[in-house]
């Protein structure tokens, strides 16, 4: 069943084998293998259910539904944007679908670096068999590619740069395009297409707009979580609802989950809590083209240029390119400048095609508590990495000039506007100090980093928090550094990874 908190009869107190908090792609599937398995399963989720027959393809209508703070999550800074998904399935309502797994050498690094002995390569590759199959991950078919995405691939061909089509997870697309506020044709094989009627069909209980505050523990072990009913439209908690559970799962992003855990005064000796944030930050260049590309039609993100991703220690470049469109609000605060220049941009929206340079991060940020309800983000790239990502800006504005821009719009501080013939090698050169670059992070990842070494991690490598017995973690909290790819099927295999470790856990005390 689904439940809306707001509804219930407050304060409220529930009783369980296993509380999750978090719907998306992790908890929702930690949650449904658990209650597969037999165990009594309540999954929190702060945001609402929202349907495909809800999502109206309108930015004003969805924003404020499927992303916290409608969108405008910031830094504490106000330097980078965060978004991060909320509803039943989490960020899978509004990611673009895109598919890849943790290159080898990142996985090798960890294995070197964390132990993650539960986490081998033949495990993560027998996980990534299972979430392929079952989100039916496969290319992009040949008449759902945009030309868009063609205008990149004619970029990387020009320069002789590296690049391919991208896998995604989708069944019955019609390109429709609005992939970023949701799937109103049900197309996404999400988290709550997929992951929830499974959990639901073996009695596990979903309860909507309830935000976990606190995880309970008494006697050395977890037994609980506080949490707050919250109304359906803006407004203070409605009441308390209380889950005892005998086991908690925490899977609510890399930003929730290390925030609870530090409110919850959850024991960690290492200190790594909230400490090793990675955000896999981007930022876009806009090129204005002489014919009509309609960005906003077909898959979006469905070509990458890997000409500049490199993950072996002390690679020369860490910069991953794809397409990245807006839709009318979310373009108009890409585009740098104002008033009459970005009056005449916007006026030419049709004619527009943004490349983006998402960087495999360095720099570790910050996660901490912010009051009972929300959290505050640290995180400033540190010169290396304002490098590298000045490095991707200006290679985007190069395959923008290769792919036939007439010209070629840059967000750096002052804008800067490169016409066909100019060298866009400036942009790499500048100095663009802390600040200097308008950021956006849609991975958050690394703030609780497993490890198999107690008296440095928080986690181990099955999930399980080495320091507080019956509580466990499954989200891209657990990474232990930026993966430098989208972390979707990651965390649903993290899901099914530290699903099935706590159902054993529940087996061998007896729940």
């Amino acid at each position: 069943m689904i439940y809306d908190a707001s509804l219930l009869p407050l304060p409220a107190r529930v009783r369980a084998d296993l509380c999750v908090v978090g719907s998306g792609p992790g908890g929702a599937t930690a949650a449904a293998v658990a209650a597969e398995a037999g165990l009594d399963v309540v999954l929190l989720e702060a945001g609402p259910l929202v349907t495909p027959g809800q999502m109206t393809q309108r930015e004003e209508e969805m924003l404020p539904l499927l992303y916290w703070h409608a969108g405008g999550r910031t830094t504490s800074d106000r330097a980078v944007r965060v978004h991060q998904g909320r509803g039943v399935g989490g960020s899978s309502l509004h990611n673009i679908n895109l598919c890849k797994r943790i290159p080898a050498e990142v996985r090798e690094g960890w294995r070197r670096d964390r132990g993650l002995e539960r986490l081998d390569s033949a495990t993560w590759d027998s996980l990534y068999d299972e979430v392929e199959a079952l989100l039916g991950v496969g290319p992009v078919p040949e008449g759902l590619r945009s030309r868009h995405n063609r205008l990149l691939e004619r970029g990387c061909q020009a320069l002789g740069w590296e690049g391919g089509w991208l896998s995604h997870n989708r069944d019955g697309c019609v390109g429709s395009g609005f992939c970023e506020i949701g799937c109103a044709y049900d197309a996404k094989n999400n988290a709550l297409k997929v992951m929830i009627p499974r959990l639901v069909r073996a009695g596990g209980r979903v309860i909507t707009r309830c935000q976990a505050v606190r995880v309970v523990h008494r006697g050395g072990r977890a037994v609980g979580v506080e949490a707050v009913a919250l109304p359906a439209g803006p407004g203070e908690p409605l009441g308390r609802v209380t889950i005892e559970a005998g086991q908690v799962c925490l899977s609510a992003s890399a930003t929730g989950t290390p925030a609870l855990l530090l409110r919850s005064r959850v024991p960690d000796p290492g200190g790594e809590t909230g400490r090793g944030l990675r955000v896999h930050p981007g930022i876009a260049a806009a090129g204005e083209f002489e014919e009509p590309v309609r960005a906003w039609e077909g898959i979006p993100q469905s070509y990458e240029c890997t000409r500049w991703l490199g993950f072996a220690p002390g690679a020369p470049h860490r910069s991953w390119i794809l397409p990245a469109f807006g839709h009318p609000m979310g373009l108009a605060t890409m585009i740098p400048g104002h008033g009459a220049f970005h009056r005449q941009v916007m006026a030419g929206y049709a004619h527009l095609a943004a490349f983006s340079t998402m960087l495999h991060d360095h720099t570790a940020g910050t996660v901490r508590p912010d009051g009972d309800l929300d959290v505050s983000i640290g995180y400033r790239p540190d010169e290396a990495d304002r490098r590298e990502l000045a490095f991707g800006l200006a290679a985007c504005a190069r395959l923008l000039l290769a792919a036939g821009a007439r010209r070629v719009m840059v967000p750096t501080t002052p804008p800067t506007v490169l016409l066909p013939g100019d060298d866009p090698g400036v942009i790499a050169e500048a100095d663009h100090g802390p600040g200097g670059l308008d950021l956006t992070a849609v991975h958050p990842m690394s703030s609780v980093p497993m490890g198999d070494d107690p008296r440095t991690a928080a986690v181990d490598s099955a999930g399980r928090h080495h320091h507080l017995p019956g509580l466990w973690i499954a989200d891209a909290s657990l990474f232990p550094t930026s993966i430098g790819v989208p972390p979707q099927v990651s965390v649903y295999a993290m899901g099914f990874h530290v699903g099935r470790a706590l159902v054993a856990e529940a087996g061998r005390r007896g729940s």
